[in-house]
């Protein structure tokens, strides 16, 4: 998914590992036709409906949101839960 991505111009999608740890390339998905086959096994925690764009390949069209947390001027890999 992730190099399909790119080669479709869809640059401001982040990436570092590759590998499936580092989960900057975690998106959401909102719809999909087909099948997602997931090429490594992710080692970042997921939910249910979240994948690693360079861990899996659509067998069809994908629905994806992305938007990575950023701190400041630095990307953030972990969401915020703490309660106010």
């Amino acid at each position: 998914l992730l190099q399909g991505m790119r080669r479709t111009g869809h640059q401001a999608v982040r990436f570092e590992c590759q590998q499936g740890y580092c989960g900057s390339c975690k998106m959401r998905v909102t719809a999909k036709t087909g099948k997602l086959v997931m090429t490594k096994k992710p080692i970042a925690m997921l939910e249910e409906d979240e994948v690693l764009a360079c861990c899996c390949q659509a067998t069809g069209t994908m629905c994806v949101t992305y938007a990575p947390r950023m701190e400041g001027e630095q990307l953030s890999l972990f969401e915020d839960k703490s309660v106010s």
